[in-house]
């Protein structure tokens, strides 16, 4: 267990430094981006993000000739690309839609105004004063407004272009640099990189990996983080493909497919590079490039799978996501394997990703966790806050464990208030000295608690909790060990009946 004073800090700064550390030359802007993000009023807002920068890297990707399902016996030179066309301009009319939702209305009715006033200006000077405002992007609203707008060109362009009997090479990559000049020239909304990752919807959602994850090194904690990140994002993004289960696949779909190869393509170089280089024991080299060598192999298989079943499109796209999901879901099984024996056996990916016992662990966590913030308020009204310095050390323990595994199930929505109550902590070594510091602490314990049992609540209605009983007895052991008290009497919270 972690000592007081350092236990909420350990396991969220190792995570929140490898996050900024992949994309460090932008961290100024996405600090303003998450900002940003926070205050987006609209229902699964993360989960738009995500797709709207999936998007944006799979058009960047998909120009790549590489990471096409092209038919190998037929020079590049004498086919037409208009199919691929097609694809990207799906995805970019389906970036449109997403860029419309995140914007909010006042911001956005702004912007159009603005572009309106614009195009009316006769006054050349007064008209680049306008565009110059514009292409500053000072704000994300802006950024997003900005890239919408561009893209809105470009599948004008696409339209015209598609009207053409033949799309040679050259036209389809001159396409491809105007994509990307947009995509990458934007300040708030550049997706990511290779093995770059968000705070926002990069997460390991599985109990297991992550308590395997923090037994080991930090060396080897960072190597093997940076692999299970790059695998679930993967299969974040193959969710994707035939989504919707009585229609048939998107045409952007095949981008997707193009960055989920590419994604394996570079993954498969950092384990080989990266990982069984720096990775101490041999067991996970050997883990290292035997998942290297499965998705190369195995990805040029299933592409040129793709590629000579085109005829049947809409069969093919499906059976070549189902084969890379396949794939990258037995690779995170092998890693995981690699880094704690235990994790063995048939199924191994459903139970590493059980949403049921994802979901046992937040609850049961959440639960201890409102308990001692209780016990902190209670203690700091006493006269003189008798043991209220053994009560904050023991939340500031617990919150050290709780960053460990649970932190990580959370929201994203839900991390700032759980990181603001860490600091109000971490800035008390012991409790205040004066009566009126004393009560704003206790009320600061009071409001994360309710918050905490709202959280409890909301986990507790989840449909995968139906068959999995709030178990007392192991919660009176968990918060007897941060209480340092051999017993405790459970009290009820809100949510189903125990």
């Amino acid at each position: 267990m972690s000592e007081p004073g350092g236990a909420a800090r350990s396991s969220r700064d190792f995570y929140a430094e490898l996050i900024k550390g992949s994309q460090s030359a932008a961290a100024g802007f996405l600090a303003e981006r998450e900002r940003w993000l926070r205050s987006v009023e609209v229902e699964g807002r993360e989960e738009l993000l995500f797709e709207f920068e999936m998007l944006l890297r799979g058009v960047e990707r998909y120009f790549n000739l590489n990471n096409l399902p092209l038919d190998a016996s037929r020079p590049v030179v004498t086919r037409s690309f208009h199919e691929e066309l097609v694809d990207v301009r799906d995805a970019i009319d389906q970036a449109i839609r997403l860029a419309r939702q995140l914007l909010d209305q006042d911001s956005d009715q702004k912007l159009v105004f603005r572009k309106y006033v614009e195009s009316r200006l006769a006054d050349d000077r007064a008209r680049r004063e306008l565009v110059d405002a514009g292409l500053d992007q000072a704000s994300p609203q802006e950024s997003l407004f900005v890239l919408r707008q561009s893209f809105d060109a470009l599948r004008t362009i696409i339209d015209h272009l598609l009207r053409l009997p033949v799309c040679p090479f050259s036209l389809f990559g001159d396409v491809g640099n105007l994509a990307l000049r947009d995509v990458v020239s934007n300040r708030y909304f550049r997706p990511f990189r290779p093995l770059e990752f968000r705070i926002e919807y990069d997460r390991i959602k599985s109990v297991p990996v992550l308590e395997a994850l923090s037994r080991l090194t930090e060396a080897d904690r960072r190597l093997f983080t940076v692999a299970f990140l790059a695998c679930f994002r993967v299969l974040h993004c193959l969710s994707y493909v035939g989504a919707e289960d009585e229609a048939p696949p998107e045409r952007r779909c095949r981008v997707v497919l193009a960055l989920a190869r590419s994604e394996a393509v570079t993954l498969a170089g950092y384990l080989t590079q990266e990982l069984a280089l720096k990775a101490k024991a041999k067991r996970h080299k050997v883990a290292a490039l035997k998942v290297a060598r499965d998705l190369t192999r195995e990805s040029s298989r299933i592409a040129k799978k793709l590629a000579e079943q085109l005829d049947d499109e809409e069969q093919a796209l499906l059976a070549a996501a189902v084969d890379l999901t396949a794939l990258f879901r037995k690779q995170l099984g092998v890693l995981a394997t690699a880094i704690d024996p235990q994790l063995a056996g048939e199924d191994l990916f459903a139970r590493l990703v059980s949403r049921a016992d994802l979901a046992v662990r937040l609850r049961r966590d959440l639960w201890v966790l409102a308990a001692l913030c209780r016990d902190a308020e209670a203690t700091l009204r006493r006269p003189e806050a008798e043991g209220a310095d053994l009560a904050l050390a023991a939340v500031r323990r617990y919150l050290g464990y709780f960053y460990e595994t649970s932190y990580q199930l959370l929201r994203y929505g839900d991390y700032e208030a759980v990181d603001r109550f860490a600091a109000i902590l971490l800035e008390h070594a012991q409790a205040p000295a004066g009566p009126v510091a004393r009560a704003r602490l206790a009320e600061d314990c009071r409001m994360f608690s309710q918050l905490a049992e709202t959280t409890f609540a909301a986990v507790n209605r989840r449909r995968d909790l139906n068959q999995k009983r709030f178990d007392p007895a192991e919660v009176r052991a968990l918060l007897a060990g941060f209480r340092n008290l051999p017993t405790f009497q459970v009290k009820s919270l809100p949510g189903r009946s125990t």
